[in-house]
């Protein structure tokens, strides 16, 4: 593994016509609005949505809720603890973030 060097910054513009896509659980779940009215997504909501379709597309997902996971793990630490690859970086301490 390399060291994480260059970020990057972007953003997305999508439209939806007569949908929801990020209700506010605090307005009854209107959608979220900003000031001149136009609608706002949450980056929480939009890697939810990424997720969920990458896990509908077949792909492993670690960070899963618990509504979709397809593995039967219920925790975060449980599913680490019983992943292979991540054991085998894991034992490299060269490669362990947490340890520098």
């Amino acid at each position: 593994m390399t060291a994480f060097t260059n970020k990057v910054d972007f953003a997305v513009i999508f439209t939806v016509n007569k949908a929801n896509p990020n209700g506010d659980p605090l307005s009854g779940n209107q959608p979220r609005i900003d000031f001149k009215g136009f609608g706002e997504v949450s980056d929480v909501c939009i890697k939810r949505k990424i997720r969920n379709r990458l896990q509908d597309m077949g792909e492993n997902i670690f960070v899963q809720s618990d509504e979709r996971s397809n593995d039967g793990f219920k925790s975060l630490s449980e599913r680490a603890s019983n992943n292979k690859e991540l054991k085998a970086v894991l034992k490299d301490r060269s490669l362990c973030f947490s340890c520098l």
